[in-house]
């Protein structure tokens, strides 16, 4: 039985899959800044001599993500990878180690053990010595599962420590945070000093203000003087290394506003106004606040201030909603964005409270500088009339088309294409899992017949390797054969609740917020001639339904 053993774990051996993986390093630095052997190079250079070493790896290049803190995935770079991974570029992802991946235990255990099983996404952390295909990786999932435990508690407990480092800061009167515009820190960055030009910048808003100029008058005269902008302020005095901040970036309402309203102008220190709940920042109340007076140059005196605050008011007054005089709720929010910059599109309103207010969309940043540079006497704005009767138009035919998609999905979900297949992964399943069950019990004989002394330990490990390779290789089989099944029974369900979104809409004469939500990907206006394109939450499905129907035999309309 020995010799036997030895024969068939040798032969395992030799015929191991000599595959190449589309490899892809993700290296991340955190804002709460990184120690030198973390820095974005050095975890660049440790992957690339990992992926030098190892002859099935194919490194296609690295993506990085700056000033990210770990407890965060809404990141840029980590955007990127995961569309790779989808997309099926991305084969492996290598990191220096796991912290990099991030610091919480809850998404990156996700991450390792479901998501990138489900996509048959290889996973290597250098220095942790972890690979999810090796034939060790089993072995190792309780130890990686601590380390992402403890980088959890690392990251939580450095977050209380800078939270309360800055809050003594602030008590003791040192400013904390990135400068009003028109100030700059000190050398030892505990005190705020004017800032040359910006300051007399500030004091020139001041005064247009309080002459009867607006934000938005304001906000235009600088820009026609080509004056820098607050962003582009902060790349001058190398606050931040954005390159997009070192182009052009004009005023706006809200920049005027913001300075029309910071306190710190007349020398008083004011912080401790907010405070984080996940990722929201929350005001507290004006009690709470920590304020000093005195403790930096002013650059406006109190009584210039306290006229501006007044005339502030009066302003907000003004446009404050009173009975049927208000706004109602913005049905398009989070939908509704600029063709030219990307931004998202703002509401207003015009007319006055006796004939009635009316609605608008338009992007503030972009028509305010299509004004200034092509003479404009009036900002183009797209009514919100016109923009319901553009989407209902759009949403009746994608809902005449849902219906045809809805009974030819009904047919394809009774093809014998589709059910055969569905067959063939219920049977590819119930043979995994008995390859899973069959690994683990002859590993278990394998044990039992090393203590009996049938097999040393040298034929003991040569068997163990061999079976814990097989149970890994028929575990990501199994991932990728229940996720294709639950795709095929999500796709048959999908069209009841199409159907019944229909019917919901049918009656409706403009679209509800609710519909809108649940229909509409992304809207955008293009400005001046206010174009409207609108891109449907299904359309993807759509496509999908019509490559199964083609498969399945069935003809989809266009």
């Amino acid at each position: 039985m020995a010799r036997k053993s030895r024969k068939n774990a040798q032969a395992a051996m030799e015929t191991q899959k000599t595959v190449t993986y589309a490899a892809w390093g993700y290296a991340r630095i955190s804002v709460d800044g990184e120690r030198s052997e973390d820095s974005i190079e050095s975890q660049t250079g440790i992957i690339k001599d990992y992926a030098a070493g190892m002859p099935d790896l194919d490194l296609q290049g690295t993506i990085q993500d700056l000033g990210c803190t770990g407890r965060d995935f809404d990141r840029a770079g980590f955007a990127r990878l995961m569309e790779g991974i989808k997309s099926g570029g991305v084969q492996c992802v290598i990191v220096k180690d796991l912290s990099r991946l991030g610091r919480t235990y809850l998404e990156v255990g996700e991450l390792l053990f479901d998501t990138f099983p489900e996509y048959g996404v290889r996973f290597i952390s250098v220095n942790d010595h972890y690979d999810s295909f090796a034939d060790d990786a089993f072995r190792k999932k309780l130890l990686i599962l601590f380390k992402n435990l403890m980088n959890d508690m690392y990251s939580r407990d450095l977050s209380n420590k800078i939270r309360s480092a800055s809050m003594m800061k602030m008590q003791r009167g040192e400013f904390t945070g990135l400068p009003p515009y028109g100030y700059k820190s000190d050398e030892d960055k505990k005190t705020l000093i004017p800032d040359g030009d910006a300051a007399d910048i500030v004091r020139m808003i001041f005064d247009m203000r309080i002459a009867g100029s607006s934000a938005n008058s304001i906000a235009c005269h600088l820009n026609r003087e080509g004056v820098p902008s607050p962003q582009n302020r902060r790349y001058q005095l190398g606050k931040t290394t954005k390159e997009r901040f070192a182009k052009r970036i004009l005023w706006e309402h809200g920049n005027i506003s913001n300075i029309l309203k910071c306190e710190a102008y007349t020398g008083t220190l004011v912080q401790g106004m907010y405070k984080r709940d996940g990722k929201r920042s929350v005001t507290l109340p004006e009690e709470q606040w920590i304020r000093h007076e005195n403790s930096h140059q002013a650059i406006i005196g109190r009584e210039q201030y306290d006229t501006v605050q007044a005339l502030v008011r009066e302003a907000a007054d003004k446009y404050k909603p009173t009975g049927n005089g208000g706004l109602p709720e913005n049905r398009y929010s989070g939908k509704i964005f600029c063709t030219r910059c990307g931004r998202s599109v703002s509401r207003s309103k015009g007319g006055s409270k006796e004939s009635g207010f009316l609605q608008y969309y338009f992007c503030r940043s972009c028509n305010g500088d299509l004004k200034n540079n092509q003479g404009l006497t009036k900002r183009p704005k797209l009514k919100v009339l016109a923009l319901d009767a553009a989407v209902m138009t759009g949403l009746r035919k994608q809902m005449d088309m849902l219906v045809d998609i809805d009974r030819l999905a009904r047919q394809m979900a009774n093809s014998e294409m589709q059910s055969k297949r569905r067959t063939e992964l219920q049977r590819e399943i119930i043979k995994l899992n008995k390859t899973v069950a069959d690994a683990d019990g002859t590993l278990s004989s394998a044990y039992a017949h090393h203590l009996d002394g049938l097999l040393d330990l040298r034929e003991f490990g040569l068997v163990r390797t061999k079976m814990e390779h097989n149970r890994n290789d028929a575990m990501i089989k199994l991932a990728l054969a229940e996720s294709e099944l639950k795709k095929c029974d999500e796709m048959t369900d999908r069209h009841c609740h199409w159907r019944s979104v229909y019917d919901d809409f049918r009656s409706a004469e403009t679209p509800s917020k609710s519909l809108i939500q649940a229909l509409i990907c992304r809207i955008e206006l293009t400005p001046v001639t206010n174009e409207v394109n609108i891109t449907f939450n299904y359309r993807d499905g759509l496509d999908e339904y019509r490559g199964m129907l083609g498969e399945s035999g069935v003809r989809a309309s266009a």
